[in-house]
């Protein structure tokens, strides 16, 4: 699954269509980090995460539009 959306400053969510490839002033819906937007020719568009991927859920902030966001760590997957 591509991470499609970013929170901006303002609280407001962002498309990945919506900004140029590269780093944003965009920040995580799940943990508040700061995104680059990745639109290459090969996969297809979306955010990754700057620095180090996904804090801490407490971290976690809220948008005005998504408020309820499910969490990461609440989908209860199993690797074998």
């Amino acid at each position: 699954m591509w991470l499609k959306f970013g929170v901006a400053p303002s609280g407001e969510l962002a498309s990945i269509d919506e900004v140029v490839r590269g780093k944003t002033n965009l920040a995580c819906l799940y943990c508040g980090g700061s995104l680059t937007a990745k639109k290459g020719s090969v996969k297809e568009h979306h955010f990754a995460h700057t620095g180090e991927t996904c804090k801490p859920v407490s971290q976690r902030i809220k948008t005005k539009a998504f408020p309820s966001l499910p969490l990461y760590d609440n989908f209860n997957v199993r690797f074998v």
